[in-house]
């Protein structure tokens, strides 16, 4: 049971599409996982389209891994995944904040449009139903469910920084998807760690 659930939050970390990125001997980041790190600063009015696509698919992104937290927050058992669901709620809403500034800074939407998920293969891992039926487990079932998930869901965070990181422009955007390609790995080995141990 233990390497099915294993092996389906692997092939969840495919998120948007694409190869599935989970990291060798990445263990926990102790507590230093689980507290938001410092905000990068302000965005340069210099960008290109790679910016702008994905400060947009982030915001989208980090309003769907805020709701699945605050579910699990609610429901999760284990205190690792509580914990988890913690540090990522509070990471993403200061996220979220910056990522807003920025696009209106640069004069674009927030939302960037129906196939704005197209390039990376089709549509997001988490949607509002995923989000809902979620809802409707309790218990182990719940945790298991919420650490594949949101295992998926940060694995297309990392395969968006890194298209980032190769076509952007804009110098704090990149740094930024460099601290999302960190963050996140990191997270998802702590997730998988907990799966492993259930």
């Amino acid at each position: 049971m233990k390497r099915l659930v294993i092996a389906l939050a692997v092939l969840a970390l495919a998120g948007c599409g694409g190869e599935a990125i989970v990291p060798e001997g990445q263990g926990a980041h102790g507590h230093g996982a689980s507290s938001a790190a410092p905000p990068v600063p302000a965005a340069s009015a210099r960008f290109n389209d790679a910016d702008v696509v994905f400060a947009q698919m982030m915001v989208d992104h980090l309003q769907l891994g805020v709701s699945l937290s605050q579910v699990a927050l609610a429901k999760a058992t284990k205190k690792e995944a509580k914990d988890l669901a913690g540090a990522i709620d509070a990471t993403q809403r200061e996220e979220l904040s910056m990522l807003k500034s920025w696009l209106k800074l640069w004069g674009k939407p927030e939302d960037g449009g129906k196939d704005l998920h197209a390039a990376h293969g089709g549509q997001p891992l988490l949607d509002d139903k995923v989000i809902s039926d979620t809802k409707d487990k309790s218990g182990a079932e719940f945790d298991l469910a919420f650490l594949n998930l949101m295992a998926g869901h940060q694995g297309a965070a990392v395969e968006m920084a890194l298209a980032e990181k190769k076509d952007g422009s804009n110098p704090e955007a990149i740094a930024y998807a460099e601290r999302v390609t960190t963050i996140r790995q990191g997270q998802i080995s702590q997730m998988l760690k907990v799966i492993s141990d259930q």
